[in-house]
């Protein structure tokens, strides 16, 4: 059953065409100085020029801090942090994708942190500055979730740590499908498993008779598996663009899963090898979603067959379920070599001896090999995780 709690959402969205060109009058109700953050790629070029441009008219002066990675780096979100201090700035306002949006949210946060800002554990800063966004990426849900992935660079080995709170959450979130049209093919093939997994990970819950999560979840990975092969023919199809957008944004909305356990196993799988080895997140959640599923379907075989049948396609057999699932997975993985990303860890160079040291980063920030474990409801040790990269390898 459904568990109690109390919701509230403090995301003004703003969404359709040409929606950016309402930022400044959206920032200067916060604040008359503001940090733009943004990876400094040439692809914003024109969309910078609209932002400053709507920014300077409703008199905001404004700041800039480009160069974001993907897997956004803590050194530069301190440098940000620095900034708004020493300027004095209001207001963080984060323009691209995923990383970008996480950088925005912990500088928004570290503004007014007190102490070491790598030890926020959720807890009201009361000097953290409003911030917002405009995506130009859909896919981690960033632009709704009250989490911002962060990666140290300050130690011997990257690690990458999640942080979460209601104060995270942006003040408001710009949608205008049309700047998702440039977007390479890669990275929206990417983004759209990326939706897809945050829809799983909240799907397969150990929670009963979560309906609602179950039926919304089922929606949201039909359509993405539907409009990401029209935006792959046609980048401009605005209708796809849009139903893609809307499916990233509650895929990682809290009133879909609220109520429910979410694991978060595939994302506790995945972090370490995309951190380690420079890879896209989304990519990489193709490759370890289908080994999850070969290893963990035993777990929940009613839910499992359940997706499989109604998401990924897969004819139900009643007297071997197993056999539905089986199915589901072929039909899972033959979707995303269809999309044109990988399946195996293998295609992109990653090798077998690789697996235990990027494993004990994966628990290093859980507890360690012993008493760690992957997943809030799948709960993986140490040596069935290992199964599942020997799964994807």
């Amino acid at each position: 059953m459904l568990q109690n709690f109390t919701i509230s959402s403090p995301t003004t969205l703003v969404f359709g065409k040409d929606a950016e060109l309402q930022v400044g009058e959206l920032v200067k109700q916060y604040a008359d100085k503001c940090l733009i953050h943004h990876d400094g790629g040439a692809y914003l070029e024109s969309l910078l020029g609209r932002v400053r441009k709507s920014l300077t008219d409703a008199g905001v002066e404004i700041f800039e801090l480009g160069g974001v990675e993907p897997n956004p780096k803590l050194s530069l979100m301190r440098k940000g942090m620095q900034m708004c201090k020493e300027q004095n700035i209001g207001f963080v306002l984060a323009i691209g994708g995923g990383s970008v949006m996480d950088s925005a949210k912990f500088i928004a946060i570290g503004a007014g942190y007190e102490g070491d800002v790598w030890n926020y554990d959720g807890s009201y800063v009361a000097g953290a500055l409003p911030h917002g966004c405009i995506c130009t990426l859909p896919g981690t849900g960033s632009e709704v979730s009250g989490c911002s992935m962060v990666v140290n660079d300050e130690g011997d080995h990257l690690v990458k740590g999640g942080f979460f709170g209601e104060q995270l959450k942006f003040d408001f979130s710009i949608l205008n499908p049309e700047l998702t049209y440039t977007l390479p093919a890669k990275q929206t093939a990417a983004g759209a498993v990326d939706v897809i997994s945050h829809f799983m990970e909240a799907y397969f819950t150990d929670t009963e008779d979560a309906e609602m999560l179950w039926g919304v979840a089922e929606t949201g990975v039909n359509m993405i598996m539907k409009n990401v092969k029209i935006v792959l023919d046609n980048p401009c199809d605005y209708s796809a663009r849009a139903n893609m957008m809307m499916a990233a944004y509650y895929a990682s909305n809290d009133p879909v899963y609220i109520g429910t356990n979410s694991d978060w196993a595939v994302h506790h799988l995945e972090n370490p090898l995309t951190t380690t080895f420079h890879s896209t997140h989304g990519l990489m959640l193709g490759i370890i979603t289908p080994a999850w599923m070969k290893f963990c379907y035993k777990n929940n075989v009613p839910l499992f067959t359940r997706f499989c049948v109604n998401c990924l396609g897969a004819k139900m057999d009643f007297a071997h379920p197993e056999i539905t699932i089986m199915e589901g997975i072929a039909n899972f993985e033959n979707f995303v070599k269809s999309i044109g990303l990988p399946t195996r860890l293998s295609e992109i160079g990653i090798e077998e001896k690789d697996f235990e040291r990027v494993l004990d980063i994966a628990f290093e920030v859980r507890g360690g090999r012993e008493k760690g474990r992957l997943g809030f409801v799948s709960k993986l040790t140490f040596d069935e995780a290992m199964q599942i990269y020997q799964l994807a390898k």
